[in-house]
């Protein structure tokens, strides 16, 4: 167990970081070792790691706020190749091989990003699964006032438009504004953004002004859970990530899509052609894409128990039945 000295100077962490800081529930024969905090500044992300030790082997957890790509859509983060998926308390994970050939696993809660890594020895997946769901808030007011704040509020790259890697990227190259920020969107667009699709609530804006065109990014969450969400990217050809060009089944190797073609009248989008992908896995993403008007669009869904057709069918018509 995890004695309340040490409790104490984690909660004393939580002051210094965006996200959640989880905490993991741990048996008797586990120790836990070696945490190391960087604080965030107007210069450095924020991050955690610890290590926990059990009869000769050894897993490391790192958590962060994974904010420097479309990151609701990022389930598995520290992967090098498409992962098992898994789900506890109704959100996926995913278990595979790190980029050090480590046994791995990435999970998520808010915007609590969890990258596990075998450093010694070997867990088996039972009680990796186990260690993740015993992960818990060391502080539960942190889950009100950070992890169910809007990703304008908490992230990094929303509130100083850095990008990661000092290069231009489509999430810090616009600016970020709550959702009930006064935009002239829907006449740019054509189309009025649903502030709420069932249980998902519009979260996020990214917004940019060009010469002769404008980007935007829509970012809609779980209010049930504030983990699983979706996210829009409509940007001018020019800015965007392209089209993907293959078609088939079982293609990347990062992550595994079965990537087809179809009308955009099966999710009530007004063009000729959409390409749909789903991944493959047991509890999958998905990205839809078309373009239209100079503008290419990018629907990308997080991993998800609940994730069907059916569900972006409605969100699609209620988009352009506005």
């Amino acid at each position: 167990m995890i004695n309340e000295v040490l409790i104490g100077e984690i909660k004393e962490a939580q002051k210094y970081t965006n996200f959640v800081i989880l905490m993991p529930t741990l048996h008797e024969t586990y120790n836990f070792k070696n945490i190391t905090l960087k604080k965030e500044t107007n210069k450095q992300r924020s991050s955690i790691r610890f290590e926990i030790h059990s009869k000769g082997k050894v897993l490391r957890i790192k958590q962060f706020f994974y904010d420097w790509a479309i990151p609701v859509i990022t389930a598995d983060t520290n992967l090098i190749q498409q992962g098992k998926s898994f789900e506890i308390e109704g959100i996926v994970g995913f278990i595979g091989i790190d980029y050090k050939g480590n046994q791995a696993a990435c999970f998520c809660r808010w915007f609590t990003n969890i990258e596990l890594s075998v450093i010694e020895g070997t867990f088996d997946e039972k009680e990796i699964l186990i260690i993740l769901e015993g992960l818990k808030a060391v502080d539960n007011d942190s889950i009100r006032t950070i992890g169910e704040q809007s990703f304008t509020t908490c992230s990094y790259t929303a509130r100083y438009n850095r990008s990661k890697w000092n290069t231009d990227d489509e999430v810090s190259r616009v600016a970020w504004y709550e959702a009930n920020k006064k935009i002239q969107i829907e006449e740019n667009l054509g189309i009025k953004i649903p502030k709420n699709h069932n249980e998902f609530f519009l979260d996020s804006i990214g917004y940019k002004e060009y010469e002769s065109d404008t980007e935007y990014h829509f970012l809609y969450r779980s209010q049930e859970d504030f983990t699983n969400g979706f996210w829009i990217w409509i940007a001018p050809r020019k800015f965007s990530d392209p089209l993907p060009q293959f078609t088939g089944n079982k293609i990347g190797t990062r992550q595994s899509w079965n990537i087809k073609k179809v009308s955009g009248s099966i999710l009530h989008i007004p063009v000729n052609e959409i390409i749909l992908c789903r991944q493959n896995t047991k509890y999958k993403s998905w990205m839809v894409h078309w373009e239209k008007d100079n503008y290419i669009y990018h629907f990308y869904s997080r991993a998800s128990i609940k994730n069907n057709i059916r569900e972006f069918q409605l969100f699609f018509s209620a988009l352009y039945s506005q």
